[in-house]
């Protein structure tokens, strides 16, 4: 099994990188019962749905606690999940990614620093007992420049292999911060798939605005 490990493009300067954080392992049912909020499918070359799953999810945006007027906080809640349905679904593998698009009107100095945590995470994989999702997300941030703006970033925060029917990350208290924006800031969370052979399906979730 595969630790999850931070992604990033390459151009994009690493600032930070604490501890990771233990995950917790139930078995469950997968996202079934789940108020799904958002979800896609791509069909892949073995003509199996590979679906990308959003649901629960809360954002809840905080003052900041480092009373820097240029800086959002908030707080993620909620569920990223995959299935797959078709010939030979338990024996598909691939890769789960978590981020989010944050749009802004303007920044200050043409850079916009983000720093997010995972205090709490808990994974539950379906019926399949071939299921398995890697196992640690690190806490870590990075340093865009960005330009002064009106402009939109994708941050991808965090990664793990995935193998398997279905599957379920678990988030509670996701804690995130986006340092150096004026005026409103809009964040949205997505889930990407990637299969082996490189079929791809992302989900974006509703903006969430402060």
């Amino acid at each position: 099994m595969r630790g999850i490990t931070v992604l990033a493009p390459r151009a994009l300067r690493i600032a930070a990188m604490a501890s990771a954080v233990a995950v917790g392992l139930a078995m469950g049912a997968g996202s079934a019962g789940a108020g799904i909020d958002a979800s896609s499918t791509v069909l892949d070359g073995k003509d199996r749905t590979v679906e990308a799953i959003q649901s629960d999810t809360r954002i809840d945006f905080v003052a900041p606690l480092d009373g820097n007027p240029l800086t959002r906080e908030w707080f993620h809640s909620g569920a990223a999940s995959y299935r797959i349905t078709g010939p030979d679904a338990e024996g598909w593998s691939g890769h789960i990614i978590i981020g989010y698009q944050v749009g802004y009107p303007a920044t200050l100095d043409g850079r916009i620093k983000f720093e997010w945590s995972t205090p709490s995470l808990g994974i539950e994989i379906g019926s399949d007992p071939s299921a398995t999702i890697g196992g640690l997300i690190p806490t870590a941030g990075i340093e865009l420049a960005v330009g002064f703006g009106p402009g939109i970033q994708e941050v991808e925060v965090a990664g793990g292999d995935i193998s398997g029917a279905e599957g379920v990350l678990r988030l509670s208290g996701f804690h995130g911060t986006v340092t150096g924006v004026l005026g409103q800031t809009n964040v949205r969370p997505f889930v990407k798939i990637v299969g082996s052979s490189g079929d791809t399906v992302v989900t974006y979730g509703k903006t969430f605005s402060i």
